[in-house]
């Protein structure tokens, strides 16, 4: 049985997908956005020259920044603005050397950077104030440092650390064409829930099953991730955890309420309820789709082409969703079929500012998929604790190597703030 493996490759998982986030220090998150495995946009390697003092207030963004050579540089931040921010080192062009995401008052954080020839300016946005910037700095020399490790064996290594900004209107076109794919997706999952009642009216507890293993897959493709949908989507695809009555708790609807049915003997009768509810959640979220409140903001879209497959990762990989279905497999490989959609209208963006990353990270899904369709039995999907234990490692493998790809995409395309 591949349950043992999958309870501590969960945990293992776990572990590596805690590596790659912020987590709080005195205060301080620090965050260092990631080009790809390996390589990030403030690098770490030991600077060509001591750190240099930046002071950041309430008025001013590094007004003792004076001069700088060509090499690599720690800066020491020390925010005496009373407020929260960001910091960015911005090149002539406006692209972004390097940042600090989130800086607490009253705190210090490190930014690294490797600066060659050319203008660089220090941009500060404090609190909800108008942002300030330093003084433009002239950079003479060539650098002796290399932003990438000589040594490295990442395909995306050798690309440069700058990251060209992107706008709301550059995301627009995008977020466009994922609503119009949504929007298709939601009414391939309503015209599954309206199988699923047929099946309960006419007691086929059976082809209830197979319906419902449709209709999730449907709404796997639509793309929701970290409750992204908010209530609605909640009301659709949501768990027991946190309900006083738990599994029974008249708050838990939707799909995972149907499985959950399905599996534990409840009657189709008593299930013609359940089927109702979701397909008024559903109807809603085809009405409300386009809203801000839900897929409507473009800024989440290159959010969502990292966190769909982390979502599957954390929920379907573990085990944390089975309600009896044992779909994980299956609902993962949907998950990669929305994120090669979402890659690909983004396709042009990142390979603006990352050339190579859209077509590896395609090749590592492909890869993925092949692992995942690897734990099917004569066209059967397995369930993680029936699949063998080497089919469960080629897809730990394979997800992992995708989201360390992947976990780039919302720092490439994370639209700078405008206060």
């Amino acid at each position: 049985s591949a349950a043992p493996h999958a309870a501590a490759g969960a945990a293992g998982r776990w572990q590596r997908m805690a590596s790659r986030h912020p987590w709080p220090v005195a205060g301080v998150f620090v965050v260092l956005p990631a080009l790809a495995a390996g390589t990030t946009i403030a690098v770490l390697p030991a600077a060509d020259s001591g750190p240099t003092a930046v002071t950041i207030t309430r008025s001013e963004c590094a007004p003792g920044w004076t001069s700088a050579t060509a090499g690599t540089h720690t800066f020491t931040v020390h925010n005496q603005s009373g407020m929260p921010g960001e910091i960015n080192l911005d090149d002539a062009s406006g692209d972004i050397e390097a940042e600090i995401e989130t800086i607490g008052p009253g705190t210090s954080a490190e930014l690294t950077a490797t600066l060659v020839s050319g203008t660089y300016v220090f941009r500060c946005f404090m609190g909800s104030q108008q942002g300030t910037a330093s003084e433009p700095i002239q950079v003479t020399g060539t650098a002796n440092a290399s932003v990438a490790s000589p040594a490295s064996t990442n395909p995306l290594a050798s690309s440069p650390s700058a990251v060209k900004p992107v706008t709301v209107a550059d995301l627009a076109g995008p977020n466009e064409q994922y609503q119009a794919y949504a929007a298709g997706q939601l009414a391939a999952l309503a015209q599954a829930v309206t199988r699923i009642r047929a099946d309960l009216r006419g007691d086929d507890v059976a082809a209830a099953r197979e319906d419902w293993l449709a209709a999730q897959l449907d709404w796997e493709r639509v793309g929701a991730s970290y409750d992204s949908f908010g209530p609605l989507g909640l009301a659709v695809d949501g768990l027991p955890d946190g309900y006083p009555g738990g599994v029974n708790d008249e708050h838990f609807t939707g799909l995972h309420r149907l499985e959950y049915g399905l599996w534990h003997g409840q009657s189709a009768a008593a299930l013609l309820s359940v089927a109702a509810t979701l397909a008024r959640d559903v109807a809603a979220v085809q009405e409300n789709l386009t809203s801000a409140a839900l897929a409507g903001d473009p800024t989440n879209l290159p959010i969502r082409t990292h966190e769909i497959l982390e979502d599957a990762l954390r929920d379907h990989l573990s085990g944390i969703d089975n309600q009896g279905g044992g779909a994980a497999f299956a609902m993962t490989y949907a998950d990669t079929q929305v994120t090669q959609a979402v890659l690909g209208y983004l396709t042009p963006l990142l390979n603006a500012r990352q050339p190579g990353l859209p077509a590896i990270a395609g090749s590592q899904l492909a890869i993925l998929q092949q692992a995942l369709l690897a734990t099917q039995v004569d066209g059967q999907w397995e369930s993680l604790g029936t699949a063998s234990l080497s089919a469960c490692e080629q897809v730990d493998a394979a997800i992992d190597a995708v989201l360390e790809t992947l976990d780039a995409v919302p720092d490439l395309l994370e639209v700078p703030p405008t206060h």
